[in-house]
C-alpha cells in the first residue's frame, strides 16, 4: 500500500523523462494558421538565437483497421529528425521510414494493429486521398494517441506540396524572452509554445491534481502499515504469553524471553517485505495498463527509491513495534499471566 501511494511520483517523472526530454527535444514551437512553403523555417532558423530549426506537418486522418476506426493526426517529421524523436520501448530513437506509418502504442492498441500489419489512413483536408499503409514501428509515448510518417510522404499524400505546419526550435534560453516578443509581431505565426510553459502547466494540472491525491493514499497507507505490523507484535504477544511467563519462571532473563518472541516477528517481517513488494509492482502494472487514457499513458515504473522508503517505514514500524513490546515483556505480571491458560 505504501509503494502505491508512492509510486506516483515516479510515473510523474518517467512521463516527463520521455515526453518533455526524449521525445520532444525543442524548447520552442511555433505553428501557422495554414500549411506554409517550407522555406518558412529557413527564415525561422535565421532568427536571433535560434541554433536548429525543424518543419512539421500536422495532418488530421482517420486510422481504420478492419471495422476499427479512430480519429486523430500524423505528424510529419524530416528524416533523421532531431527536435522530435519517436522512441520504442527500450527508450531508444527511432526514424520514421518514408514508406509507411509509425503509431504510438496506445494508439495501435485501441486500433489492434501490430508492426508489419496494414492500415488505411483517411485525410481529412486537402484532396482526402485514402490509402493503406504498413505499421513500420510502435512506438512509447506518454501522452497523448498520435502517428508519424516522413514529411515528403505525408505531403505527397495530401497533394499540397513541400509544406509544413508547424516548427519545432532549439532557442538559447537567454534568448527565449526577446525572440517570444518577436513572434508575437509575425503575422505568419498563430501560436508559440515554449516547452517550459508547457511543462509548468502539464504540472499545475495533472501532476499535482495526482500528487495531492498521492499523498493521501500515502498517509492512509502508511497508518494501515503502523497498524498492521503493530498489531501483528501485540497479537504475538498475547498468543505466547503464557510460555513467555513460564520461561521467565525458569530462569530465562528478559532479553532472551524477548529474543525468543521477536526472532519469529523478524522472521515475518523479513518475509513479508520482498512479497509485498512484489505484489505491489503487479498492481501498479494493472493500473498502468487498465488507468491510461487517450490523454497520457501511466508509466508502470516504480524507481528504487520508493522501494526503499516504502522498506524503511515498515521496518521502522517493526521496530517501534518492537520496543513497544519488549518494554510490555518486560513488565509482564507471571502470576497473572500464568494462572489465565487454557
Amino acid at each position: 500500500m505504501v509503494v502505491l501511494g508512492l509510486f506516483w511520483r515516479d510515473a510523474i517523472d518517467q512521463m516527463i523523462e520521455v515526453q518533455f526530454n526524449l521525445v520532444e527535444r525543442g524548447n520552442v514551437m511555433v505553428t501557422f494558421p495554414h500549411p506554409l512553403n517550407r522555406t518558412v523555417v529557413g527564415d525561422l532558423a535565421r532568427e536571433p538565437g535560434v541554433l536548429v530549426a525543424e518543419g512539421l506537418r500536422f495532418v488530421p486522418v482517420r486510422l481504420r483497421a478492419g471495422h476499427r476506426s479512430y480519429l486523430t493526426s500524423v505528424i510529419g517529421l524530416p528524416f533523421n529528425a532531431g527536435l522530435r524523436r519517436p522512441h520504442d520501448a527500450a527508450m531508444r530513437p527511432i526514424d520514421v521510414p518514408p514508406d509507411g506509418i509509425t503509431l504510438t502504442r496506445r494508439l495501435a492498441e485501441r486500433i489492434e494493429v501490430a508492426p508489419g500489419e496494414t492500415v488505411t489512413i483517411e485525410v481529412m483536408e486537402g484532396k482526402r486521398r485514402k490509402i493503406d499503409l504498413p505499421v513500420n514501428a510502435v512506438v512509447d509515448e506518454a501522452i497523448g494517441m498520435s502517428s508519424y510518417m516522413e514529411i515528403d510522404t505525408l505531403n505527397r499524400l495530401t497533394g499540397e506540396g513541400a509544406v509544413v505546419s508547424a516548427a519545432a526550435l532549439f532557442v538559447e534560453p537567454s534568448a527565449l524572452p526577446a525572440l517570444s516578443r518577436r513572434f508575437k509581431q509575425l503575422p505568419v505565426i498563430e501560436s508559440v509554445a515554449m516547452r517550459a510553459y508547457t511543462l509548468s502547466s502539464f504540472l499545475d494540472k495533472i501532476a499535482n491534481l495526482i500528487f495531492v491525491s498521492a499523498g493521501i493514499l500515502t498517509a492512509f497507507a502508511v497508518i494501515v502499515a503502523v497498524g498492521v505490523v503493530y498489531n501483528s507484535s501485540r497479537i504475538a504477544l498475547q498468543e505466547r504469553a503464557w510460555e513467555l511467563a513460564s520461561l521467565r519462571v525458569l530462569g530465562f532473563t528478559r532479553a532472551e524471553v524477548a529474543q525468543i518472541l521477536f526472532s519469529q516477528f523478524a522472521a515475518e517481517i523479513a518475509l513479508a517485505i520482498p512479497i509485498g513488494l512484489w505484489l505491489a509492482k503487479g498492481v501498479v502494472t494493472l493500473i498502468a495498463r487498465y488507468g491510461s487514457n487517450e490523454t497520457f499513458q501511466i508509466p508502470g515504473v516504480v524507481g528504487p527509491r520508493t522501494y526503499v522508503v516504502a522498506t524503511a517505514i515498515v521496518v521502522a514500524a517493526a521496530v517501534a513495534s518492537a520496543y513497544i513490546v519488549r518494554r510490555r515483556v518486560d513488565h509482564l505480571d507471571l502470576v497473572a499471566v500464568l494462572k489465565t491458560r487454557d
